[in-house]
């Protein structure tokens, strides 16, 4: 398996496997992680729905098929969500950083024999960040891609999204009850991830300062669903480990899974 998540728009919420929709259009796919503008765009009134990717397992019996559940949500209310964050971030964009202020010159005493001998016995203990600052890098090219993301979901808006987990799921389970908790508990994510960009002030330039705070330190919820985002041409820079919360900002029709609308699949049927 390619171990992936999947994004498509589509014009009905799916009750089954066989309950396919008019319309369905390919959006994005991520692997080993559902990013956040997924999240963003699943937040308006996600609900179980049933999975068009795959109707079972490849180890279940004959005639007992797992029941598969995927996420289906209202298109509108979550892409909404995403012009409004993409708006903060261009504002957070804007707002020039302060510049930090030059740290005063220390002396630089000599150290004993003692003082050194203490250093080697009892060394000093590093405290851990309560922050997350990753290494600055330019946002030359976040402003283009978020540009570039709100076109392409106004190009492929339709009634309904639908958001696949099933292969990371199965990377840890394949108990029917164990994988439908893993889908609950993505639809409280992205539940959690609309109620922070609707508790974001409603003036542009205060909003965008609140944000560049919760991306970089981890606040109280519902805005520490920002916390460990960057805001920055490293966004969605995992292979490298710059991040391990991507924004998700690659979009394309053509994913692994090429889903068929009902047209096409009562086509094939004959």
């Amino acid at each position: 398996m390619a171990n992936r998540s999947y994004l498509y728009s589509l014009s009905n919420r799916p009750i089954s496997f066989s309950d396919r929709p008019e319309t369905i259009s390919g959006l994005s796919e991520w692997a080993y992680n559902v990013p956040f503008v997924y999240r963003a765009l699943m937040s308006g009134d996600p609900q179980l729905c049933g999975s068009l990717v795959t109707d079972g397992l490849s180890g279940d019996e004959p005639g007992h098929p797992t029941v598969i559940h995927a996420i289906s949500s209202r298109f509108d209310l979550g892409f909404d969500r995403v012009q409004r964050f993409a708006q903060i971030v261009q504002a957070s964009l804007a707002e020039h950083s302060p510049s930090p202020e030059p740290q005063a010159t220390l002396a630089v005493q000599p150290i004993s024999l003692l003082g050194r001998l203490k250093a080697i016995v009892f060394p000093r203990r590093e405290i851990a960040p309560t922050s997350s600052k990753a290494a600055p890098v330019a946002a030359t090219q976040l402003p283009t891609w978020l540009d570039k993301t709100l076109a392409f979901l106004e190009a492929h808006r339709d009634h309904y999204l639908l958001l696949e987990t099933v292969e990371l799921d199965t990377m840890s389970y394949e108990e029917e009850a164990a994988l439908l908790t893993c889908v609950e508990q993505e639809i409280a994510r992205c539940l959690h991830v609309g109620v922070a960009i609707d508790a974001l002030p409603n003036d542009i330039v205060e909003a965008g300062r609140q944000l560049k705070k919760a991306v970089a330190q981890k606040c109280e919820a519902p805005l520490d669903a920002f916390f460990g985002l960057r805001l920055d041409d490293d966004c969605d820079s995992t292979r490298t480990g710059a991040t391990e919360h991507p924004l998700g900002l690659q979009w394309s029709e053509v994913l692994y899974f090429n889903l068929s609308n009902r047209a096409e699949r009562e086509a094939r049927q004959g």
